[in-house]
């Protein structure tokens, strides 16, 4: 090797061991200037990305002069860093190598990539906000709410609308079965026992009514059907006198004739005593010749002499096969007669039911009810095979086995009502006298309208008799009423058989008072065909004591009193078959306390009268109400003018209202 080499490799060597030696002071120098950088760079990024985050809800003025800011900030903060730069490079020795070139150089490159990206991301930033909707804001428009922390507007509710609970009857009530009042097929025509045939002879009945020719098929044993068939419950509406206790009383008499151990098997359940006591009466006379019980629960005796008249649970008992109960008296032996016990009953039979259901005595349907409901004893395994499994059926309580039968004179159809009763597959039978004819379920019998218009078809089922003759008489002088009813019975041909009906006691015996003092003066002209010279009166009413009104009432019925004043007391179930004239002194408080009343005459397809008395402040509510109730004739309501009163008679009247009024004072 010559020497110039050896030297040239000498000098490379000490070099490249300088470079070595300071290399490593560069690389730090190096990286902490790009770190620095960098820190700028991001700090720049982030605050772009705030920018861009702020700028979507702005305007498009506002965007145009953020975008002028934010690169004068980035201008600003290149030219920041610049300085920064040159400080450090300032500071480096001033010569500089190859090495220290390229380094530089790759500082300048990596700088100008970050630019780039920035550039890429303002770019990309500004298609995004040209691509954004425009927000056009108007001066002096506040903002709108923010959504989300509210809770937002809902579309306003409909109106309730009223249900008429009428509106939609189930079938059995909508479509009754209508039986015309042509229909008297003979008591032979039918399956009952030549005992009760018997029976109906010696007391003259021959044919049927027409309520009892619908009910004695339905109700007497069909001999095609197998004993242990359930049968339907029935509903029956006809007018009062009809026939329809005798309907009932026949099916019970002769499922009951044959009976061994005597136990209840049928109540009947009424709601006043008088007509408790005209159905015993009636059933004692059918049973006459036969083993059979009836007996009453009315709270006419003492309790404990009560209780052994209608316990039937031991053999040789002289309980009642079957009870006549007012709904109280039945409550009271259901608690406190741990010995009564209807477990046996195969008949309940509900008669007036309209007000028995209006007025709940005791919450009695619900009491029987849940006695009808109380299992069988089990006395032990039943020996032998299951009879259910041969498909005969099997009664857990009395409940499967009672047949219902629900009577009225006016039927209601209020489904809320009847639902108590628990009726088994029901059916409504309806006789009217109008005609062989559907009743429709939107008959009214009244075209006003308005919310005043009462529902007369769809709650009820009723009508007034085609033989009763009905005469409307208005009353302008409220205070001259008692003078014009006196007055018209003067000259009235009518002699007895008079039940007139008063709005309360103390009217009751005023008005009879009245009429005594009117009559004494001979009033009116002379009573024809009668050689009597007074007028006999009574009053029943509900502050006399019960044996003083059956006295009155036997007494009516026998024609030794013909003039009877009551209240609705004598209204329901009381039989009079003499009462010839039924006279509304003071008008009914419904249509149906006055089919009711006027029920006590033309009873059994007889003739008889009405009258009505009615006020000026009454003549509207009368005609919209009573006036529009179904009849069975096509005569309607007759009105009449009141008998004109003179001098004389007004002097009278005076000197009877004086008198009274010192009867009254006890002077």
């Amino acid at each position: 090797m010559s020497k110039k080499r050896k030297r040239d490799l000498e000098a490379s060597e000490a070099n490249a061991e300088a470079t070595a030696d300071t290399k490593p002071q560069k690389s730090k120098k190096d990286k902490s200037k790009s770190k620095e950088r960098n820190d700028e760079l991001q700090r720049i990024l982030e605050k772009s990305e705030a920018r861009f985050a702020s700028l979507a809800n702005a305007t498009d003025t506002d965007v145009i002069v953020n975008e002028e800011a934010e690169a004068s900030d980035e201008n600003m903060d290149v030219d920041q860093a610049e300085p920064s730069k040159d400080a450090a490079t300032s500071s480096e020795d001033k010569p500089a190598s190859k090495k220290d070139k390229k380094k530089k150089k790759n500082d300048e490159d990596v700088s100008t990539g970050h630019l780039s990206i920035l550039s890429k991301f303002d770019k990309y930033r500004a298609e995004v906000l040209s691509s954004a909707p425009k927000i056009v804001v108007e001066e002096n428009v506040p903002e709108e709410p923010l959504q989300g922390l509210h809770p937002l507007p809902q579309p306003a509710q409909a109106p309730v609308q009223k249900v008429d609970p009428n509106s939609v009857l189930p079938s059995y009530l909508a479509q009754p079965t209508t039986v015309p009042t042509s229909q008297r097929p003979p008591f032979a025509s039918f399956n009952l026992p030549e005992l009760l045939l018997d029976r109906l002879n010696k007391l003259e009945f021959t044919n049927t009514f027409p309520v009892q020719s619908a009910l004695l098929p339905l109700l007497l044993p069909d001999s095609r059907l197998p004993p242990s068939t359930p049968r339907s419950d029935l509903l029956v509406s006809a007018a009062t006198g009809s026939g329809k206790t005798l309907s009932y009383l026949l099916p019970i008499l002769a499922s009951l004739l044959n009976r061994v151990v005597p136990h209840t098997y049928a109540l009947i359940i009424v709601p006043t005593h008088e007509l408790a006591t005209q159905v015993q009466r009636t059933a004692h006379t059918l049973a006459s010749g036969t083993s059979l019980k009836v007996s009453t629960a009315i709270g006419t005796r003492p309790f404990e002499v009560e209780k052994d008249h209608i316990i039937a649970n031991d053999v040789g008992s002289t309980g009642a096969d079957i009870l006549i109960a007012t709904p109280g008296r039945l409550v009271e032996h259901i608690r406190n007669n741990p010995q009564f016990t209807l477990r046996h009953l195969q008949w309940l039979v509900v008669d007036e039911a309209d007000r028995l259901l209006s007025q709940s005595f005791q919450d009695w349907v619900e009491i029987i009810g849940d006695e009808l409901q109380k299992p069988f004893p089990t006395n032990g395994a039943r020996a032998g095979f299951d009879l259910a499994s041969l498909g005969v059926r099997i009664p857990n309580c009395a409940a499967d086995t009672v047949r219902k039968v629900i009577l009225s004179a006016t039927m209601t159809r209020d489904v809320g009502k009847l639902a108590g009763l628990k009726l088994r597959r029901p059916q409504l039978v309806a006789v009217d006298d109008i005609g062989h004819r559907e009743v429709s379920m939107d008959e009214s019998g009244d075209d006003d309208e308005g919310p005043e218009k009462e529902d007369r078809g769809l709650r009820e089922l009723n009508s007034i008799p085609s033989t009763l003759e009905e005469h409307y008489y208005p009353v302008h002088n409220a205070t001259q009423k008692p003078l014009i009813l006196a007055k018209l019975l003067s000259d009235s041909n009518t002699t007895s058989g008079i039940l007139i009906f008063t709005k309360s006691n103390e009217s009751a015996s005023r008005l009879a008072r009245l009429l005594e003092l009117l009559f004494a003066k001979k009033l009116g002209k002379k009573r024809k065909g009668s050689s009597k010279k007074d007028w006999n009166i009574a009053v029943s009413t509900s502050d006399k004591r019960k044996k003083e009104i059956s006295a009155n009432t036997a007494k009516f019925k026998a024609s030794t009193i013909d003039i009877l004043i009551s209240t609705d007391l004598m209204a329901r179930g009381v039989d009079l078959p003499n009462a010839q004239l039924v006279i509304n002194y003071d008008s009914p408080r419904s249509e149906k306390d006055y089919i009711h009343r006027v029920g006590r005459t033309a009873r059994a397809g007889n003739n008889g009268i009405t009258w009505s008395l009615v006020e000026d402040s009454e003549a509207r509510w009368w005609w919209t109400g009573i006036g529009k109730v179904r009849r069975g004739n096509g005569d309607g309501v007759k009105k009449e003018v009141a008998p004109e009163l003179n001098a004389e008679a007004l002097q009278i009247y005076e000197g009877a209202l004086e008198k009274l009024g010192k009867e009254v004072r006890g002077a």
